[in-house]
């Protein structure tokens, strides 16, 4: 919970100040986290689509996501 408050209030932080995509780091661990992240990545009003990080910025261990304009 303490973690998607604060995704949250980073997603507002960078679409404020105008960045276009972001990455969030959530580790491999059990899969929860990330779960978790991607579902409210799906749903945030600043958010127009995210995926899976490329290998080389951290594979499935962070999440790229791209904001709105």
């Amino acid at each position: 919970e303490e973690a998607l408050d604060r995704l949250d209030k980073f997603l507002d932080d960078a679409y404020l100040a105008g960045h276009r995509e972001v990455r969030i780091i959530h580790g491999h661990g059990t899969g929860r986290l990330r779960d978790a992240v991607r579902r409210m990545l799906g749903d945030h009003p600043h958010v127009e689509s995210h995926a899976a990080a490329d290998e080389r910025s951290g594979g499935s261990g962070a999440t790229v996501a791209v904001l709105r304009a």
